[in-house]
């Protein structure tokens, strides 16, 4: 089977799955933070890279680059261990990324946002490319679910309120037991900060820092995450993503 990560590839291999006609490339746009007392800084990098693999299986075309990291973190910069980069910095990685694949021949490029940080600059990123290389195509692809979605999550499967607020919580924490449990630490686990999260508890987190929510580092309740639950919530995730990257190359081929 041809593997999906384009750093394990050999230059031949990738020429030739160009041939093949693997004209897409994925590329997960992570961090490195802190995610509480049970999960490694990585997280946001091993979920990005499982989530652009995920995709990529559901498109059929793609493969996946490297995962950019670091990312904007500064709002947990209060706990050692997390890097952040400028904007520009992170812009220009991107924009460099984009440039070499194109020049090597890819023509729909996914911009895929594995921290909340990110998001904005990604969705940006995405604009810009999409006048400056009229020729390929791009999607903004977000891994970040909305503050209803994680409501919904916890009623599904009868969850205590604020177990999901977004960070090194149940969903997080689930998806690591799921396909990378030798980085799980449950027996640190604590639950952080699980009051309701209203849109000004969100800026205030952006803001101010994590911190100010919580000394623990995560918003949500990690201790009953299970492997199971962290299947499903990848399965839901990708196919979600798939659903917007197809109806955004689909808007690119109609030209809209």
């Amino acid at each position: 089977m041809r593997t999906l990560l384009l750093e394990n590839m050999t230059w031949p291999d990738v020429r030739q799955a160009l041939s093949d006609g693997f004209r897409c490339v994925i590329i997960p746009v992570a961090s490195i933070e802190q995610h509480g007392y049970h999960l490694p800084l990585i997280t946001d990098s091993v979920l990005g890279e499982n989530a652009a693999v995920e995709l990529v299986k559901r498109l059929g075309d793609a493969l996946v680059a490297p995962v950019i990291r670091p990312g904007l973190s500064p709002h947990h910069m209060a706990m050692p261990g997390t890097l952040t980069l400028r904007p520009e910095t992170l812009r220009m990685l991107a924009e460099d990324y984009i440039d070499c694949y194109i020049r090597h021949g890819f023509e729909k490029i996914v911009i895929l946002a594995a921290h909340g940080g990110n998001s904005e600059i990604c969705t940006r990123i995405v604009e810009d490319m999409r006048e400056k290389y009229p020729s390929v195509a791009f999607a903004d692809a977000q891994d970040l679910p909305t503050l209803e979605e994680l409501r919904e999550t916890e009623i599904h499967f009868d969850l205590p309120s604020g177990a999901n607020g977004g960070h090194a919580d149940d969903r997080e924490t689930s998806e690591m037991l799921a396909i990378r449990p030798e980085y799980v630490r449950m027996e640190r686990a604590v639950p952080g900060f699980t009051q309701p999260l209203t849109p000004d508890l969100l800026g205030r987190f952006f803001r101010e820092g994590v911190g100010s929510l919580t000394e623990v580092g995560c918003v949500g309740d990690p201790c009953g995450a299970s492997a199971a639950r962290g299947a499903w919530y990848i399965s839901r995730a990708a196919e979600a993503l798939a659903d917007s990257v197809r109806a955004q190359f689909a808007d690119y081929s109609r030209g809209v």
